[in-house]
């Protein structure tokens, strides 16, 4: 995992976000910091989209998520990768990817997980954000 600080304005108030990107299962110590949490799954991978619930149900057992923020996030993989992208918080690549990019769904990387599934997680983990990204198309790249 990486670690990352970024200040935003919100409400005219400027705030220092400390990221941390976590690639397996949150731990005691990351339930107990954590203020907000961002499950990244690829549209194209059913199991990374099945971890991702396993991964809520163990925060939530660890700690609970009601005062948590939670943010759903189904990306069209990440340009250059092939596989099961899976994470807790993550960058999610940059717009202007090559045009033939892997980052996109297609014919030959056809979508797993449809949007009415990734939108039902959400509303079951309460308190949820749902955001489906493409680095390759600038979609929800800037949210």
């Amino acid at each position: 995992g990486g670690q990352f600080k970024r200040e935003v304005t919100v409400d005219g108030q400027s705030h220092l976000l400390l990221i941390r990107e976590e690639a397996g299962p949150p731990d005691a110590q990351f339930a107990s910091w954590a203020d907000a949490v961002i499950f990244v799954f690829s549209l194209e991978s059913e199991s990374s989209f099945e971890e991702v619930a396993q991964l809520h149900a163990l925060l939530s057992d660890l700690r609970g998520t009601g005062d948590v923020a939670l943010a759903l996030v189904g990306t069209q993989g990440e340009p250059g990768t092939r596989g099961d992208p899976v994470g807790v918080g993550a960058a999610l690549g940059t717009p202007g990817s090559p045009p033939d990019s892997p980052d996109k769904i297609s014919s030959s990387s056809p979508r797993a997980v449809e949007d009415a599934r990734a939108r039902a997680l959400c509303g079951d983990m309460r308190r949820c954000l749902y955001y489906e990204t493409c680095a390759t198309y600038g979609l929800n790249v800037d949210r």
